[in-house]
């Protein structure tokens, strides 16, 4: 597996992933891609061996000129087919890593409350519940907001990568 930047090319395989995973709460083709134009350099994919896309993650961070150290995870997803193979893992890692390497001192992001899987890659890499958001994803449908403070929490690149987890040179 191999962690690196989107490329354009790698855009219809992503929205793929993303309406596979989130069905109709996944972000529109135009929602997605405002997100992406908007922070290009913190969307990443993961590769399996065979270089097939099988993940992303869209990480985003905060207006620095104002002085802001906060960001986060906007959307993470794996192919179901691909699930619980170390590939969530290896993913939020590259975003961590990016977020910190931009200056971010307090990540967040939002998980659905029925997500307990999800909710325990987040807390194994240092997330803390914060609050519930009600109604986040719709009709009796919770969210739950959780952050990470980045200075105290351990470097993505100290948490056990999966066997044969790499992240490329160049992102």
């Amino acid at each position: 597996m191999r962690v690196r930047k989107c490329t354009f090319s790698d855009l219809p395989r992503v929205i793929r992933i993303e309406r596979a995973s989130f069905g109709p709460e996944a972000y529109s083709v135009t929602t997605f891609l405002a997100h992406v134009f908007r922070d290009r350099k913190g969307l990443f994919v993961i590769e399996n061996d065979e270089g097939c896309v099988v993940g992303y993650a869209l990480a985003r961070v905060g207006l620095r000129w104002l002085g802001i150290r906060r960001g986060g995870l906007t959307s993470i997803a794996v192919d179901p087919a691909h699930r619980r193979c170390g590939f969530g893992t290896a993913l939020l890692a590259s975003a961590l890593d990016y977020l910190r390497e931009n200056g971010v001192e307090e990540a967040d992001l939002e998980v659905n409350v029925s997500n307990c899987a999800a909710q325990s890659l987040y807390e194994s890499l240092g997330f803390v519940r914060s609050r519930v958001l009600p109604h986040y994803y719709g009709p009796d449908q919770n969210g739950l907001k959780m952050v990470l403070n980045m200075r105290r929490a351990a470097a993505p690149t100290d948490v056990a990568q999966p066997s044969g987890a790499q992240r490329s040179p160049n992102g």
